[in-house]
Formats: structure tokens, C-alpha cells, sequence
């Protein structure tokens, strides 16, 4: 759709407290506000300035860039974009710094919008907020892009990039970050915020919306002289709240900005009070019974089988995916148990011989689609889809085995009451049979969709994925508990905006075990009470990402999804490249988990880790992840980790070399060394050179 722009440059009314550009004849003439590390300042030239008091770094762009809006006709869908002209009133009052505007011009004829900005300081940062309204019926908002900076410029070229995709990435090459743009709240914008740090400053740029209402975050560094920035909020209505964006420059590095987003979010919300078994929970045994094409791999009697294999590895979570007639991603969300696998019956007593053995049990859910082949689709898909602008359906497909027929799903909408209702009937029939806990897909995962369907219960399209999607899991999670109080909700991926609703998550995405640009520290320092089930699709767990997952407090787990994944778990069975094509499987695991080592060898490794977790739970289960605040260590190779617990910190050292044993150094300033061990080793020397590939807890108390 073709999109008008109206710009032109800015003049500024002079009085006392409204001036003009063409008044201000003394070059020191400017508006001015100031936080202990930074100083904001707009001149008569209309440009506005943040700059640092060290002059590390500086944010710049002219106040005819700052924002930009999108106005949409009711009647014909025309869209028009409106920018800053010769309106503009600017002027300092008592909130900081107001720029109003109450008339625009389009088509010779004033449009009655009004647009209202104000920049203040909050809590020693810069914050930007305002409201927009429309006093016609003809006009709404659709999309705000506020505060837009041109320029961010850092003298110092030594520069990480800190964004919060899933757990975190840090990148330290501009040039490779490129321009990039998160959408919050979902997995690829865990958190509403970001920051660039030189070794000694940084910039933090955050949303601070207690409605956790959706935003783009964009950065843009493709000229490596200056980088660009800027939020963009959707609005589909007659007005807006603009939510508080902080501008927050800093001495420091990042764990500073995360301190400072974490310090908010406490203030406007409560997470989750997680049950004790699920804190104490090591991770997940995750078992598709029966898979898309019809495949049985484990009957409910199997279940006892699974059992033994997590006994073998030290996990004691066990996951039922595929466990109703459909089978895995097939006849959602009908999720009845199948008498092919010997009905709800048997389930019920599989379920029961598990919790009699000390495990735990849970099942499968998809929270987001509904298969289109289903009479639950044919018959309640008009009071459950979610539809795009132009009315029609959010349609995908997934495809687990090539030779068959893709299976077509349609996205629901959390903002139906009924969709609601049916998570709600689902999960109730899970504790029904016994499960221990209920899993609600994907739920995490997406970014908010806008649904325009007019007989849900969102006023606004955005809010669908946002303030429903909440909804949706409070209620389910509230009721569930109402009957057991120690019943947890597991969604996957990973997002603080449901931390409050769920009291896991099963990761998706960066920083689930060494890879480019992973950075777990960013969510787990911002979040550490948060549990995180390590992301590994592959019936083997690699000896290194088992000991990723504990330098960094993660859950473990391995997943069965395919036959030879099966074979392998009943058998030890090395599966190959030949035996994943010959079942026709389109998604198999990376065979370099399996072939690591022999299934003896990874069984006996894991469960020793576990095992060593489980011994000293009160930093791998309840201790507060630090990262290394306050812990200073060197050595080749060497990757240390602190957790918190009272007067004690838990030192987790790894050995990341796969060959070669390392020396290292460490030291924790008002701290003493208390006890040093390993796995199957209580007691060792501290200082004694860390074998390839290994871990070590050195464990320091308060003087």
C-alpha cells in the first residue's frame, strides 16, 4: 500500500518558555537534562544530543527524526506516514521536555491528530514517552516509531552488542551483527531490552511497559562509524499511551544494565513460586510414543521401559509427546489417549507404576494451532482462528517424514474465549489422568501475532499475543493448582513476560550449549531463579553440553523421536545417516551427539554429573546464578560460573579443552575456600590441573 510522507523542518515558538530557532541568537541557548553519568540537550538548531560525561559515547539525531507515525483511514485503508514539520511546540516544564504538535496537514486540510512527547529523567536514565490521539473517526493510528536515533556513536571500537535472542548472544563485530530487529514479547526478544558496552561503558535502550504490550527493537550497525536505533509500537486505535523507552548510559559493563532492567521488572511483577520437586528436578526424559505418520514407538506399558532409561541417566522426568490418537503434531487439539496404545486405562496405571518409582510424569500440549483436518477445526475454527489483516487465516504445515502428506494447521487466538477454554480442558484432563505437570507448546515461542478477527475478546489486534496470551496461561496455570498446588506449567521457549504464569521453560534458540554468538549469561544473570530445560533433540546427551548445562544451571534432557532414536535407547544401537532415511525422517538428530561416545559411556557420564548436582543442590537447584561478579579467574580454556546460596558461592570450573588438562587461577575477594570436588570425586585438590573436558566445584564462604 502506498505510504505518503509529510516532513519539513522544525521551528520552535519563543516566549518564555516556547522558543524559535531563529530567536536564539546566543549559541549557549539550549534545553537541558542531566542524570549523574550523561547529559541530554536539545540546541536551536533542533538537534538533540545524549552524551556521556566521559564522552565514551554519544546518541544524536535531529528532532525532525525522532519520531514517526502512521495514520490509517477507517474507510479506505489508505495509510499515510506524518514526521515532525514546522508545528512543533517545544518547550521545558516540570516533567522535563514537552514537543507538542495539534494540527497536520494532509491534502490541504487539517487532520484534528495530536500528537504529545515528552522526554524526562526516571531513575537516572532518560525516558521517552507521550500520547497520541485522533479526534476524528476517520484516521486511526497504526504504528508509532519512537524515539528514532540517527546517530549512536562510540569512540571506543572495542564493542559487544548484548540482544536477547532466547537465553542471549553477544557479539563482538558490529560489522557481523549488522542490522538486526527483535519483536517483544516472544523467544527471539526474551526481554525488553538491550545494550552496547564498551569494556568500561555502555548504553542500555529498554521498554519499561508493565502491560508488556508488543514493540520492535531495531539496531541498525551496517556504517561502523555510527550505528542506528530505534522502538516501534503497533496501535490500530484512536489513541496511545506511548510506554516509558529508557536511555540509560552507564559506567560499567553489561551486568549493569541487566541490574537495572531486573530492578524494574521486580517492581510491577511477581514471578512464578515454583514447586520444590520442580526446582529440584534435573531435567527431562522427552518421548514421542507415537510420531505424525501413525508410527508407534512406545505403547503406555513402555512407560516403564522409559522409566528405566532415566534411571540410567539420573533424570527422573518423564515427557509424553505423541501420547494421544494423533500422534505428534497431527489431529490437534484432540488429545484423547489411543486404545492402539492401550488406552486411558493403561495409562493411568503406567502413570501410577512411574510415581511409585520416584518419577515424574508429564504430557504434551500445543497452546498456538489446531489442525485443519479435525472437526474441532470444521466446527470452532470461526470462534478460534486467529486472522490476518485481510481476514484469513494464519496457515502453516509441518512435515516429520517425507513420504507423507504435510499436515495443514491454522494459528488460534488466545483472545477466544474458547481457545482459552479448550487449553483449560486439556490441561484438566492431564491431572486427570495423573500427570504430574502439563506442557503447553510454542506458547513461548511466538512473537505477538495480530489477530483481526472481530468476535474475540482483544479490543486491539496486538493484543492478542500479548495481553490474552497471559490470560491464558494464568488461568490454566491458577486452576490447576487450585486442585494441586505443587502442579508446574512447562511451555517452550523462553520469555520473562510468562515468568510470572509458568514455572519452566523448555529452551528454543541461542544459548543452549556452546555455539556462535551464545551468550546464556544474559537471561540467566537478568533472571537466575528462572529454570531452563537445555534444548538438546538427540537420544544421547554429548559430554560437553552436559557440562554446559550445568556451568550454567541448566536442566538436562534427551529427546526420542524417531526409530532409531528408540532402538538406540532400548539397545545402544549407533543409529546412521542410512537408518534415518530409511523411515523417511526429514529432521533427524546431529549424529555427533550419538557418536561421541559409546551409549555405556554417556549414560555413566550423565548420571555422575547429575548425580553431582544433586549432591550439592543448593547451588545447581536453589543457588542464585552471578555469572563471575565478584570471582576473578584466569586459564586457558577455563570456563567459571558462580551461583549464591546465604554465605556460600558455588564456583563451577570447566575444562572446555577436549584433549588436554588446564591450570587455572581463582579468587574470590571476602571469600574463603571451603571444600573442592568433582563428580565421583568428594574431595580433591583445588589447585590441581582441571582434566579435558571436566568440571570442578570449588565452594567459598563469606568471611
Amino acid at each position: 500500500m502506498k505510504k505518503i510522507i509529510f516532513t519539513s523542518a522544525v521551528l520552535f515558538f519563543c516566549m518564555e518558555v516556547f522558543f524559535s530557532t531563529k530567536s536564539l541568537a546566543a549559541p549557549n541557548v539550549k534545553l537541558e537534562l542531566k542524570t549523574t553519568e550523561a547529559t541530554l540537550s536539545i540546541d536551536k538548531k533542533g538537534d538533540l544530543s545524549i552524551i556521556q560525561t566521559n564522552g565514551e559515547i554519544q546518541v544524536k539525531t535531529s528532532i525532525n527524526n525522532l519520531w514517526e507515525i502512521i495514520l490509517k483511514n477507517t474507510e479506505t485503508n489508505k495509510e499515510i506516514v506524518l514526521a515532525p514539520d514546522e508545528d512543533i511546540e517545544l518547550k521545558k516544564s516540570d516533567e522535563g521536555i514537552e514537543l507538542k504538535k495539534g494540527k497536520f496537514l494532509f491534502e490541504n486540510n487539517v487532520l484534528p491528530i495530536e500528537a504529545n512527547f515528552t522526554i524526562s529523567v526516571k531513575n537516572n536514565a532518560f525516558c521517552f514517552s507521550g500520547t497520541l490521539q485522533s479526534n476524528t473517526d476517520e484516521w486511526i493510528f497504526k504504528e508509532l516509531k519512537y524515539p528514532d536515533f540517527s546517530q549512536l556513536v562510540i569512540k571506543n571500537k572495542e564493542i559487544k552488542i548484548y540482544w536477547p535472542n532466547s537465553l542471549g548472544e553477544c557479539f563482538d563485530n558490529p560489522e557481523q551483527f549488522g542490522t538486526r530487529s527483535f519483536q517483544y514479547p516472544g523467544t527471539s526478544g526474551s526481554m525488553a531490552w538491550f545494550s552496547v558496552n564498551t569494556p568500561k561503558s555502555g548504553i542500555y535502550i529498554g521498554g519499561h511497559d508493565p502491560q508488556m504490550g508488543s514493540k520492535t527493537f531495531q539496531l541498525d550497525c551496517s556504517n561502523t562509524n555510527s550505528y542506528r536505533t530505534s522502538l516501534s509500537f503497533p496501535i490500530y486505535n484512536a489513541q496511545f499511551k506511548i510506554p516509558d523507552v529508557f536511555i540509560k548510559l552507564y559506567g560499567g559493563d553489561w551486568h549493569v544494565a541487566s541490574l537495572y532492567y531486573r530492578d524494574w521488572y521486580d517492581k510491577n511483577f511477581q514471578l512464578a513460586k515454583i514447586p520444590q520437586w520442580m526446582r529440584d528436578n534435573a531435567g527431562l526424559v522427552l518421548n514421542i510414543l507415537k510420531q505424525q505418520n501413525g508410527s508407534v514407538m512406545w505403547s503406555y506399558k513402555d512407560i516403564d521401559r522409559l522409566c528405566d532409561i532415566g534411571e540410567k541417566l539420573n533424570l527422573n522426568l518423564i515427557g509424553l509427546w505423541g501420547w494421544a490418537i494423533g500422534g505428534h503434531d497431527r489431529l490437534y487439539p484432540n488429545y484423547a489417549p489411543d486404545n492402539l496404545m492401550g488406552g486411558r486405562m493403561e495409562l493411568e496405571k503406567a502413570i501410577k507404576r512411574a510415581q511409585q518409582r520416584g518419577f515424574k510424569v508429564i504430557c504434551y500440549s500445543n497452546g498456538t494451532i489446531m489442525d485443519t483436518s479435525t472437526d474441532y477445526y470444521l466446527y470452532n475454527g470461526k470462534e478460534t482462528l486467529q486472522l490476518t489483516e485481510n481476514s484469513r487465516p494464519n496457515i502453516e504445515y509441518y512435515l516429520k517424514h517425507t513420504n507423507t502428506t504435510p499436515v495443514v494447521l491454522a494459528r488460534a487466538c488466545p483472545g477466544s474465549a474458547l481457545w482459552r477454554k479448550t487449553i483449560m480442558d486439556l490441561a484438566s484432563n492431564a491431572q486427570s489422568l495423573g500427570m504430574d505437570a502439563f506442557y503447553i507448546d510454542q506458547v513461548g515461542v511466538r512473537s505477538p501475532v495480530m489477530c483481526f478477527a472481530d468476535n474475540h475478546e482483544h479490543g486491539l489486534p496486538q493484543e492478542a499475543y500479548t495481553k490474552y496470551r497471559f490470560q491464558m496461561m494464568k488461568e490454566v496455570r491458577n486452576k490447576m493448582q487450585e486442585t494441586d498446588p505443587e502442579f508446574p506449567i512447562i511451555t517452550e521457549g523462553t520469555v520473562d513476560a510468562l515468568l510470572p504464569y509458568v514455572d519452566a521453560f523448555h529452551g528454543l534458540g541461542p544459548g543452549q550449549r556452546v555455539s556462535p554468538n551464545g551468550f546464556p549469561e544474559l537471561f540467566r544473570y537478568t533472571f537466575p531463579e528462572s529454570i531452563i530445560i537445555q534444548l538438546n533433540s538427540s537420544p544421547a546427551m554429548k559430554r560437553s553440553d552436559v557440562n554446559f548445562a550445568s556451568v550454567y544451571g541448566l536442566r538436562h534432557e534427551i529427546m526420542c523421536r524417531y526409530e532409531p532414536d528408540a532402538d538406540y535407547l532400548r539397545s545402544g544401537k549407533i543409529p546412521t545417516k542410512e537408518d534415518y532415511k530409511n523411515y523417511f525422517i526429514k529432521d533427524p538428530p546431529d549424529l555427533n551427539t550419538i557418536t561421541d561416545a559409546s551409549a555405556k559411556e554417556t549414560e555413566l557420564y550423565a548420571h555422575s554429573i547429575i548425580q553431582f548436582e544433586n549432591d550439592n543442590s543448593i547451588f545447581f537447584r536453589n543457588g542464585k546464578f552471578i555469572d563471575q561478579e565478584g570471582i576473578n579467574v584466569s586459564g586457558n580454556d577455563i570456563l567459571a560460573k558462580g551461583f549464591v546460596n546465604g554465605k556460600k558461592i558455588g564456583v563451577v570450573l570447566w575444562n572446555q579443552h577436549l584433549s588436554e588438562q588446564r591450570n587455572f587461577s581463582i579468587s574470590v575477594p571476602g571469600y574463603k575456600l571451603i571444600k573442592s570436588s568433582e563428580p565421583n570425586k568428594p574431595d580433591v585438590n583445588a589447585n590441581s590441573p582441571l582434566v579435558a573436558n571436566s568440571l570442578r566445584l570449588l565452594i567459598f564462604e563469606k568471611n
